[in-house]
């Protein structure tokens, strides 16, 4: 049985054999991470339009990780997908109490799932910052990262309020 030659490279097309310590490795590896995460939420979730939302920033994702592997990856799907976002969210917005205070990402199974997207997809927006420093990279993926996380915090809530479930305020002792 052969094996593959396995040490401290991969291969990422576009950019040959390159140390697994690169950035942009991180940060493409990140949006892997949240994608998939996402896409358990779309298994879980059951209500058509949030269920819906999910999938095609499945979709926005699979384009923002190609682009970071492949510079030529056009981002037409993902300038789109930024604002539907924006749409989305604000329709979500609509039907929720105001926020006051912070609250704890809690609620109903769903939801968590839904803040846990959130804060990967902060965490990928980092790693995408970090990105910036060291090469360009399109404000688009960061805008649309900003965006994604907003509107997994919205979508949480806005669950949880269809489910009965109250913000759970932080008052901070």
């Amino acid at each position: 049985m052969t094996f593959e030659k396995d040490d401290e490279y991969t291969y990422v097309p576009g950019r040959g054999r390159v140390r697994k310590s690169l950035q942009v490795l991180e940060a493409f590896g990140t949006i892997d991470e949240l994608n998939s995460l996402v896409g358990y939420a779309a298994a879980v979730i059951k209500e058509t339009d949030i269920n819906t939302y999910l999938k095609r920033v499945q979709e926005c994702l699979f384009n923002i990780g190609s682009y970071l592997a492949v510079r030529n990856h056009p981002l037409d799907t993902v300038a789109k997908g930024l604002d539907e976002l924006r749409i989305w969210s604000e329709g979500l917005k609509q039907s929720l109490p105001p926020l006051r205070r912070f609250i704890y990402p809690a609620g109903s199974v769903e939801a968590c799932l839904l803040h846990l997207c959130r804060a990967v997809a902060r965490r990928a927006e980092r790693e995408v910052v970090r990105l910036t420093e060291l090469e360009e990279v399109d404000k688009v993926v960061v805008s649309y990262l900003n965006m994604l996380s907003t509107f997994l915090f919205i979508a949480a809530r806005a669950l949880n309020f269809r489910r009965g479930f109250s913000d759970e305020e932080w008052v901070s002792v």
